[in-house]
């Protein structure tokens, strides 16, 4: 015997479906001790979110905590483990300390990502006597911040009913994101002395035709529809 609603097999004088509730027009008849055809919901407890993160938390606490010590013990110093705790530190503050939250925002945990991320370039750079901390790792960076953060800025308040508008803002991210190719060889010459060789303008051509390309399809409404009726998108 089946549900006429949702298909589910149901038990024999089962007075309603398990899934979808609908009664079942047959209380009359006896009840078989043939086993269930579905599992009974036992109403368990979901897992503890604040509970989970927490262990997530000590999944990077406890290596972190072995590095440091090892170090210390074997070298009487930080000086390898550094590195190890900064990745940790940077890995956590980009995909855990959100999850904290919520409804995270965008807008404020990838700045803080980004300034663990620099915060580890810096102590890299200190620690191995560079000095390209400045003229290159910073300035891009914070040209990588300063795109990525628009985009998101523009997704999350400036999209509202109008989707096409995406269509503008990845094209123009695409652009900036060429004109940072040029700006990044450009700063390896300038940091590290070496010759530029313009690299940089395969990738700049090629992002600002991309570019160009959305804008110019978010521009065209006929454009759009057809593409959305041939590709779903």
């Amino acid at each position: 015997m089946y549900c006429v609603k949702c298909g589910v097999e149901l038990q024999k004088g089962a007075d309603a479906c398990p899934l979808c509730g609908l009664p079942v027009y047959h209380p009359d008849m006896d009840e078989s001790p043939e086993a269930r055809p579905y599992p009974r919901y036992t109403g368990e407890e979901a897992v503890s979110r604040g509970g989970l993160l927490f262990l997530v938390t000590f999944a990077f606490v406890i290596p972190l905590a072995v590095c440091l010590l090892t170090d210390l013990v074997m070298d009487g110093s930080i000086s390898w483990s550094g590195y190890v705790a900064g990745g940790l530190l940077t890995a956590y503050a980009a995909f855990c300390l959100p999850l904290w939250f919520r409804r995270p925002n965008p807008v404020v945990f990838f700045p803080i990502a980004m300034a663990a991320a620099l915060g580890l370039a810096l102590y890299v750079c200190l620690h191995t006597g560079g000095r390209w901390f400045l003229p290159f790792a910073f300035p891009v960076g914070g040209g990588v911040l300063l795109i990525a953060e628009a985009v998101i800025v523009l997704l999350r308040y400036a999209v509202g009913g109008e989707r096409h508008r995406i269509l503008y803002i990845l094209g123009g991210a695409a652009i900036a994101a060429g004109g940072l190719c040029l700006l990044i060889e450009f700063l390896i010459r300038v940091a590290f002395g070496i010759a530029m060789r313009w690299w940089s303008l395969y990738p700049l051509a090629s992002l600002f035709l991309i570019g160009v390309m959305l804008i110019v399809i978010g521009a065209c409404k006929p454009l759009r529809r057809s593409l959305h009726k041939k590709f779903f998108i």
